[in-house]
């Protein structure tokens, strides 16, 4: 095993706040409303034009829309997207969300490692292969979810070669810091598999402290 220098911009992910429209239940204008995760591409006037779903469906935005967290012009965000889907494939959007994403550090760059419990509901790979996605849970102090401090990152470990397969290790890093845990809220990570092309990763292996059952490590063949 020979430990890893990976050349990633350290980033932690802190929790956004949503752009979503309240919608309601039942028979109506919601009724046959979906939610995708979605690429939402942003045109020149900054406005979200169309969004490519995990599943690799375009979808035409039928009026192009303008959120706060929309900085760049002709660029791609991460996001859940709430919609109602029409004729040639257009969709009217009924919510948007701009959706968390992990990054990854090295270990030299933590000073204090910090692996705080952490609700995991699911982690599954998107059908387009372009990243891995988590579920989870979290205990927060109010249910505003402006006031949740928790700082959340990946710390890449080591990396190892067995049989032709470049296996990547990663701890989650997760400091709840002095939270006062009142509610439990589920928040929503994208992981891009594309920054495992620095590396050279064929797979990873990534080491969770969960609330329910303690460590435990997931992996993922990126290769499939």
């Amino acid at each position: 095993m020979r430990h890893l220098i990976i050349y990633i911009v350290a980033i932690m992910a802190f929790f956004c706040s949503c752009e979503q429209d309240s919608y309601d239940k039942g028979e109506g204008t919601y009724s046959n409303m979906t939610a995708d995760f979605v690429e939402a591409h942003v045109n020149s006037e900054k406005k979200i034009d169309y969004a490519i779903t995990d599943n690799g469906d375009s979808l035409v935005i039928s009026t192009p829309i303008e959120v706060s967290w929309t900085k760049t012009a002709d660029s791609t965000y991460r996001a859940i997207l709430y919609y109602n889907k029409m004729a040639n494939n257009t969709a009217k959007i009924m919510g948007l969300s701009q959706m968390n994403q992990l990054r990854v550090t090295s270990r030299d760059s933590i000073k204090v490692m910090k692996t705080d419990p952490i609700g995991l509901e699911s982690s599954w790979a998107s059908n387009s292969k372009r990243y891995i996605n988590f579920a989870f849970t979290l205990k927060v102090g109010t249910v505003n979810e402006n006031s949740a401090l928790h700082r959340i990152t990946l710390v890449a470990d080591s990396i190892t070669l067995h049989k032709s397969l470049n296996t990547l290790h990663m701890t989650l890093f997760h400091d709840k810091g002095d939270i006062p845990e009142y509610y439990t809220e589920k928040y929503y990570f994208s992981l891009p598999v594309s920054i495992f092309n620095t590396v050279g990763a064929d797979s990873v292996n990534i080491r969770i402290n969960t609330s329910s059952d303690g460590f435990k490590t997931i992996g993922y063949n990126l290769r499939e």
